[in-house]
């Protein structure tokens, strides 16, 4: 029997007890008319002690008596040491109260006085108010990553035996290795040096233990840097970890460190931000920028894109700040006209610039003022053709491509000389335009391919090779485009694919991916000076989602990756934890065009909902 049911029992037998009590103290029943004297009168209080929780309540009787010992009539006045009267009432002689403790410990009185000339008349019951022993302490998240000189906040729950939250409790915090990591009275944690650590959470002689794991710090900068992640080499998520982090009901704006790399994940939304919603996240892992350039101090803070959920005509802005937060959710005041029609520039001197394909057009939209600021070339008028969606852009926002409402015809649209080009073909459904914006690949998003030249409007020879090619779900990066061979075995091929002698060819550049479920994107821009010249290595980025891909030999575990295109160098950003997603559910993992953050969406484990993520980059 819990401490709260042993008070309420015992609190049920003082109540029956009462009446019995005040009726043997009276001496009869009828009660009398007063007319002794205060100094005759007797003041009667039942119980006369009682026990209560912090924050419990329990009835009080008086009752006044005669010289002849019968009950009489008299007005009484309660008046509390601690705690308080919540209500009182009268019913013939009886007279009650209703006292409410406080969260406070002690000993208490609860004073009934009579009224009036009888104020000398008076009698008192005594309080005890104990506290609800702590049976168990919760702390959160159960293992952490930090880096040297970064914090980590831990959260504490301390429950009693029945499963009641207490609070007001004290709680004391000790690291059993400080070299490594300190800790506050109030639980946060710094990272010392590298090495791994416990924290101790105790209150009244209950405790709760928390891994954390110390890396070395990672420079600051403004540089993407992927070295500075852990080379991939098929690392599990920690689930359990996660799970203790309960990010499903979590609000957004609620951040945590991936447990295995340490890498800054920020939630973005929930099921009320931006706006009442089932699901809210982004669409497809690469074509148009679903999160812009950065700008600000130090370009330190992002615009993202939301769509609550996609499909539904409800898109909205964000600005989120690297290291500090979320602000100004905000609905887009000109809504494109399907998925994949909102892009934001690639162009450093127009951070917060975004394109925005509507039914009919194509319009460029100033994402601060919130307001269609069309310059140049823009709108583009395609009413003639309309606009379904797949918009993209190269790296100087020269050119632009995207399907009609006919989906297996493609448009190319230079905004700088307002050459407008088309091209159909029966197979076609997605046009991949590499980001130096002098090719498109033409695809049935598998085993069907064809090169456009857009420097002569000219095309390659239709390809085909269903057992060898499978051009989907890639990346698009400068002069190329990278994914992976599902039509391989497991853990499946990556695969580069670019122009050479009019047409488009393959080649091989590792033998592990991150399973056939993967999707991969080249929204980041780089340039020449941090390539050393070299596109083979451009980085990109895959988000794979197969169950199996736990079984298989993959480099990358249902986890966010990132590659280089010749191979030499594989990195592991983050888990996504999203579990047997349905496809909007996908990771769909996105970088900025400046490699500095990554959105995605998850489901939490499997929650039944999903929503949008954003994780930091390291930088040098």
């Amino acid at each position: 029997m819990t401490f709260k049911h042993k008070l309420s029992r015992r609190l049920a037998m003082l109540k029956d007890a009462w009446l019995v009590l005040a009726l043997a103290a009276s001496g009869c029943e009828k009660p009398s008319t007063l007319t002794d004297p205060p100094a005759t009168i007797r003041l009667h209080i039942a119980p006369k002690s009682v026990t209560l929780p912090t924050d419990g309540a329990t009835q009080l009787l008086a009752v006044a008596l005669t010289s002849a010992g019968d009950s009489t009539t008299l007005p009484v006045n309660w008046s509390v040491t601690g705690g308080s009267i919540a209500n009182t009432s009268t019913s013939g002689v009886r007279n009650y109260a209703d006292y409410k403790a406080t969260s406070q410990t002690g000993v208490f009185k609860v004073i009934a006085s009579g009224g009036g000339s009888y104020s000398t008349v008076s009698d008192t019951a005594t309080v005890t108010v104990l506290a609800v022993p702590v049976a168990t302490v919760q702390v959160a998240p159960a293992s952490a990553g930090i880096a040297t000189g970064q914090t980590q906040q831990l959260a504490v729950t301390l429950k009693d035996s029945a499963g009641g939250t207490l609070t007001g409790r004290v709680v004391t915090w000790a690291s059993s290795n400080g070299s490594v990591a300190s800790v506050t009275s109030g639980g946060l944690v710094a990272g010392v040096a590298p090495g791994s650590t416990t924290i101790t959470a105790t209150s009244e002689g209950k405790s709760a233990t928390v891994a954390i794991t110390v890396q070395a710090s990672l420079p600051g900068g403004s540089l993407a840097d992927p070295t500075l992640l852990p080379v991939a080499s098929g690392q599990l998520s920690n689930v359990a970890a996660y799970a203790a982090l309960n990010v499903v009901n979590q609000p957004a704006g609620f951040s945590y460190r991936d447990p295995v790399t340490g890498v800054k994940v920020w939630k973005v939304t929930s099921s009320s931000v931006p706006m009442a919603n089932s699901n809210a996240g982004h669409d497809y892992s690469d074509g148009p920028n679903e999160v812009s350039l950065g700008w600000g101090p130090n370009n330190n803070t992002h615009t993202i894109l939301i769509g609550a959920p996609q499909g539904t005509g409800n898109y909205y802005l964000v600005d989120f700040t690297s290291g500090v937060g979320l602000t100004n959710y905000r609905r887009l005041t000109v809504q494109p006209g399907h998925d994949l029609g909102v892009s934001f520039s690639n162009l450093a001197s127009q951070p917060r610039i975004a394109y925005v394909m509507t039914n009919t057009q194509i319009v460029r939209y100033n994402t601060a003022t919130m307001q269609v600021e069309n310059t140049g070339t823009f709108p583009l008028d395609l009413s003639a053709v309309g606009a379904f969606s797949w918009l993209q852009h190269d790296k100087n926002d020269g050119w632009f491509a995207g399907l009609t409402n006919d989906q297996s015809v493609a448009f190319a649209w230079n905004s700088q000389t307002n050459q407008f080009l088309t091209h159909g073909e029966t197979w076609l459904n997605e046009p991949r335009l590499e980001r130096d914006g002098r090719y498109i690949a033409l695809t049935n998003s598998n085993s069907t391919f064809r090169l456009w030249d857009l420097a002569t409007n000219t095309f390659g020879p239709t390809q085909s090779d269903r057992l060898n090619s499978w051009l989907g779900h890639n990346a698009n990066l400068r002069g190329q485009w990278v994914t992976t061979d599902v039509n391989a075995s497991a853990p499946f091929d990556l695969d580069r694919y670019y122009p050479s002698g009019g047409q488009i060819v393959k080649t091989r550049f590792l033998n592990n991916s991150a399973s056939s479920g993967v999707h991969h994107s080249g929204n980041w821009v780089q340039s020449d000076a941090e390539l050393g010249g070299d596109l083979n290595r451009q980085w990109s980025f895959m988000s794979g989602v197969e169950n199996d891909a736990f079984t298989v030999n993959a480099q990358w575990k249902q986890a966010i990756g990132v590659v280089r295109s010749d191979g030499s160098d594989a990195r592991l950003l983050a888990h996504h934890y999203s579990v047997s997603p349905s496809y909007y559910a996908d990771p769909f993992a996105q970088v900025s065009p400046d490699g500095r953050v990554v959105i995605f969406n998850s489901n939490m484990n499997g929650s039944g909902r999903y929503d949008l993520f954003v994780a930091e980059m390291p930088l040098h």
